[in-house]
């Protein structure tokens, strides 16, 4: 499905859906639709459903008449990560931007900003800041201004050729922290990221959503991340193996604290994702020792969410993971 007929566009958003019907799009779809200050001949608009419910009634999207919307419906689930990279084989623009199916723009100024940015020339990647709306107990909401992450899809632009040169692809068996690996490597290898000082994107609250839903259990999915991570140092080694130590060493320290944070994860299905990521890294073992002695402090400064963890059994997490490595 289009809209309407356009040339090449600047920016292809990307919207994975899985469950949401065209109600529920319509809140994404609408913020969109009332961007001002842009041309719109300069952006395209791709749905991907991604197994679940298939939109039956595309002309509630008429409305939107300054969309052109392609939508196609994939039968088989691959979770987010391959709905984005479905899209990405989709979209023709020069930019990659995705927006989760329950989120918004923040305000109607939000991709100006990005057009402003990249007018003078392209850029690697561009970043902005976010609102986040949570929800307290009694049910009521509350809103949270953040800096720009890494880790996380929304609120950025990925230059389209930058991807391509890089093989950057969403990974197709991590459906949890997926995003980390693709917005976290991008960034890495970049040499020209622009970071916009504004708020652009609302991060909605969804407790149904892959960070929300208790059923899901994001926190204590550790075994997932070591394999996330298993990928992430793989593809450092390959594109910027000046980078592997320190990232190696970091990723070390930084489990050491998320194990403590997150007690209830699977330890046998943790251990064997991450002995599979220290044999492939076994020659740096030995000598990234003091790079995770650093981090252990650097990450229990005073102020940090660490900082009142107890660090003195580090030296026993780390002979459980050596032996591991020599098993």
């Amino acid at each position: 499905m289009a809209t309407k007929n356009m040339t090449q566009p600047t920016v292809s958003i990307i919207i994975p859906f899985y469950n949401e019907d065209e109600y529920q799009l319509s809140i994404a779809l609408s913020s969109i639709n009332y961007q001002i200050g842009i041309n719109f001949n300069e952006v395209e608009v791709i749905l991907v459903g991604d197994g679940g419910k298939q939109l039956e009634n595309l002309d509630d999207f008429a409305v939107f008449n300054n969309l052109n919307i392609h939508y196609k419906y994939f039968t088989n689930s691959g979770g987010a990560g391959v709905a984005r990279q479905r899209g990405m084989g989709m979209a023709s623009g020069r930019y990659y931007m995705f927006v989760d199916a329950d989120d918004e723009f923040y305000y109607d100024g939000a991709l100006l900003e990005f057009f402003n940015a990249v007018k003078d020339g392209d850029h690697e990647v561009v970043v902005a800041k976010y609102i986040e709306q949570g929800r307290h107990a009694d049910g009521s909401y509350f809103y949270l201004h953040n800096e720009p992450i890494w880790s996380a899809a929304y609120a950025k632009w990925f230059n389209r050729d930058y991807v391509a040169r890089m093989d950057l692809h969403w990974l197709d068996d991590v459906r949890i922290f997926e995003d980390v690996y693709f917005c976290s490597m991008a960034i890495e290898l970049a040499s020209d990221v622009v970071w916009l000082n504004s708020f652009v994107y609302s991060w909605l609250y969804n407790e149904k959503s892959t960070v929300r839903d208790p059923a899901l259990k994001f926190n204590i999915q550790l075994d997932q991340w070591a394999k996330m991570n298993k990928y992430y140092l793989r593809k450092i080694k390959e594109r910027a193996p000046q980078k592997l130590a320190f990232d190696f060493g970091n990723s070390v320290a930084t489990l050491f604290y998320w194990q403590k944070q997150n007690p209830g994860y699977d330890a046998a299905a943790l251990d064997h994702e991450q002995q599979l990521m220290l044999k492939e890294n076994a020659d740096l073992w030995d000598s990234t020792q003091g790079i995770m002695q650093q981090q252990l402090q650097a990450l229990h400064k005073p102020g940090s969410q660490y900082e009142n963890y107890d660090i003195s059994d580090f030296r026993d997490y780390l002979a459980h993971y050596e032996a591991l490595l020599k098993n």
